[in-house]
């Protein structure tokens, strides 16, 4: 397996060779050697572009070779970048301090190779040194990752003597026994189940075995950080194929250990079956890829895709709420807060796709029985708001859950085609009323106007008014802002003053 640089690459290469050449004539005694690890080399051979460069250095810290590149670059007219210290942040899996730069636009980072010493209670290394090829190839979490490409000999070097087969055969495995690799850092675990969905690769029988193991499996929920996994869950749902990633968490028993589900004493309602959200996640990318008989909605962007996938894997946490401050949250926004430590974004969105679920099937059902109305569709659409179409689709692959069997089969039968074809009928209203983004339509009377027209006080009840201003514009999409205001006067001024009577 050989790798062919770009042009810049061969530049790239072409300069750290020289800087390494220029530094060993004034300075003799160093043994330096330079090789980009990891994820570059993988790429580069799977012919994927890849244009982050990590170069570990044998003998220098990555800071002081990157500040003698710099001058390098300065004294024979390229453009310089500056210089980013990374400091050692054991969270983000940088556990020695790192350089970072630019040269020729493409991103460098400057480490050196080191071996690690791990204690029992943590996955923070105890003790890091400047280690040998060897041991910077072992230390790391699979065989396809401790890859090096020497930048003075132009070869690929495979010191675990796997890396380049295991890449070959499609194969996830770890330098050193798994039982030790995940036992130095537990977060390789889920780091495996990552790269193999990424990669579609299969995990070898003894990385299965061991992820069996008790004690692995309790270090994993004590040695890492609930901001870990959420780190890891968020690359593998905008991965290739958040599916695949969903699949091995499930058959290999992890979905309590990454879905942690909240404290029992919390807890109102079940949860169902943990299988339920894989389904529903087939099913999506099912929905996702088809090209016949498919929903009558434009391709989601990324950002949606990752939602869905993760309201769907969350699916089994549906019908349960969660007790906090006194109040009643979806179990779902739970574990998307406390167990994977997402954003409030995602919170939000999950929140109301599963809020969505059911106003959708019904308006769905019932539109096939008789077509739903502007005032009835609006309603919907304005609660749900700008990502309906997005909810839409999630109702769509629980519906057609019972139908699963029928999608594997390559031959969608009667009843999934009648499904869809429900949906695309309430899209098809909702065109036809010209809904789709009522979300944004603007009050014909703002709250100001009402107030002046019923002369009234700013409240609560101004709410209530504003509402009936919508829905009256749902009904009306022609009526003029005098219409509307002679039925706020009808609707609200006798009432108003019915209230201004029982009040003394």
């Amino acid at each position: 397996m050989n790798i062919i640089l770009t042009e810049k690459e061969a530049e790239v290469c072409e300069i750290l060779n020289n800087v390494t050449n220029s530094l060993k004539k004034s300075r003799p005694d160093l043994d330096l050697t330079l090789r980009i690890a990891g994820g570059w080399v993988r790429d580069k051979l799977l012919g994927l572009e890849c244009n982050d460069l990590d170069i570990a250095l044998s003998s220098l810290m990555g800071y002081e070779f990157a500040e003698i590149v710099n001058d390098y670059l300065r004294e024979n007219g390229y453009p310089i970048s500056g210089i980013g210290k990374i400091e050692t942040n054991p969270d983000r899996s940088k556990h020695l301090q790192t350089a970072a730069t630019k040269i020729l636009g493409l991103e460098v980072d400057f480490v050196n190779l080191r071996s690690e010493t791990y204690q029992e209670d943590s996955r923070i290394p105890s003790e890091i040194a400047f280690g040998t090829p060897e041991d910077d190839a072992l230390r790391r979490d699979i065989t396809i990752n401790a890859l090096f490409y020497n930048i003075h000999t132009h070869q690929v070097e495979d010191l675990t003597g796997k890396g380049l087969s295991d890449l070959e055969a499609g194969l996830i495995r770890t330098p050193l026994s798994a039982y030790q690799t995940f036992k130095d850092d537990p977060l390789r675990v889920i780091r495996c189940i990552r790269f193999a969905s990424r990669f579609d690769f299969k995990l070898v029988e003894e990385i299965r075995e061991t992820i069996k193991n008790e004690e692995i499996r309790t270090a994993l929920m004590s040695k890492i950080s609930r901001e870990r996994f959420g780190i890891e869950v968020d690359k593998m749902i905008k991965g290739p194929d958040p599916l695949h990633s969903f699949e091995l968490i499930h058959s290999l028993d992890l979905f309590d250990i990454i879905f942690t589900r909240p404290p029992e004493k919390l807890v109102i309602g079940d949860m169902e079956d943990p299988i339920k959200g894989v389904n529903s996640s087939k099913i999506l990318k099912w929905l996702l890829s088809i090209t016949e008989n498919k929903i009558d909605i434009s391709p989601r962007p990324p950002g949606e895709i990752r939602s869905l996938y993760l309201a769907s894997i969350l699916l089994p946490y549906a019908n349960m709420l969660v007790k906090e401050r006194k109040k009643e949250i979806p179990a779902a926004a739970y574990v998307i807060k406390n167990s994977l430590k997402l954003p409030n974004q995602d919170v939000d969105t999950t929140t109301m796709l599963f809020a969505s679920i059911k106003p959708l099937h019904d308006a769905a059902h019932k539109n096939e029985e008789i077509s739903l109305d502007r005032l009835h569709l609006g309603r919907i659409i304005r609660e749900i708001g700008s990502k309906w179409p997005m909810a839409l689709i999630l109702s769509v692959a629980i519906d057609l859950l019972p139908e699963l069997e029928s999608i594997k089969s390559g031959n969608p039968n009667e009843n999934v085609l009648r499904g869809i074809q429900r949906y695309n009928n309430l899209i098809k209203r909702i065109n036809e009323l010209g809904l789709q983004e009522c979300y944004s339509l603007k009050h014909i009377i703002d709250g100001k106007s009402i107030i002046d027209l019923l002369k009234i006080k700013p409240g609560p009840q101004l709410k209530e008014y504003l509402q009936s201003v919508i829905e009256w514009q749902f009904e009306h999409p022609d009526g003029t802002k005098k219409e509307c205001e002679q039925y706020i006067k009808e609707k609200f001024g006798k009432e108003y003053g019915r209230s201004r009577i029982q009040s003394y």
